[in-house]
């Protein structure tokens, strides 16, 4: 909650139109809002952050020291030195950890990507969907794109390319393989994203898209 001028009268010249309590969002800094912008001060007064974003959570909400901020639409994110470590660019960006233990899922446009602790962009925003890790098979998750689905890595490298309509759990038919799925015919794949049995190789007993 952001307090009148009032209660900081040597900040009139300032020109702040509201201020909130020092401490409320880190030590030693109060949120301060300008012509509908927030920013923040020091206790020396200094302006550390210029009031240019539209809105501030409060630091370590998503990330430890880190503060997400929100202009034109768009979110980024502040570091408690008030440096934008990610410039506000993404429609959204989730918690980190929630889908791979050191990345938080960004998107952008309607599409899926993925942003390191470091702030960089170590999977673009081009996919339709990014499941969990390790849902489908350890260290890969499961990607879609156009319909299409593939595999990511840990390193985000594409080590299947988004080609089949479908393609089921490792092990499910048979033993550190995943069937996969493209047009009405049916393949394996291995746990290298190698196609070892190609498409139109494999007929099920009962013909239907991979579960």
């Amino acid at each position: 909650m952001l307090f009148s001028l009032l209660s900081y009268p040597s900040l009139n010249a300032q020109v702040y139109d509201e201020i909130a309590p020092f401490g409320e969002y880190q030590k030693n800094w109060a949120l301060v809002e300008k012509g509908g912008l927030q920013g923040f001060i020091d206790r020396d007064e200094k302006e550390v952050v210029t009031p240019k974003y539209d809105a501030i959570s409060p630091f370590g909400k998503i990330k430890e020291n880190w503060a997400l901020v929100e202009k034109g639409g768009l979110e980024g994110f502040i570091d408690k030195d008030g440096t934008e470590v990610v410039k506000p660019k993404y429609d959204a960006i989730s918690v980190f950890g929630k889908v791979n233990v050191n990345w938080a899922l960004v998107e952008k446009g309607g599409l899926e990507g993925f942003i390191d602790m470091d702030g960089f962009e170590v999977v673009k925003p081009k996919y339709d969907a990014i499941s969990v890790f390790g849902k489908i098979n350890v260290n890969w998750a499961l990607i879609e794109k156009g319909g299409l689905e593939g595999f990511i890595d840990m390193d985000g490298f594409e080590v299947v390319e988004p080609k089949y309509d479908a393609i089921s759990a490792f092990g499910t038919i048979k033993e550190n393989l995943a069937m996969v799925e493209k047009g009405g015919l049916f393949g394996f794949i291995n746990k290298k994203g190698i196609e070892v049995v190609k498409l139109g190789e494999y007929t099920p007993l009962n013909p239907g898209p991979p579960s």
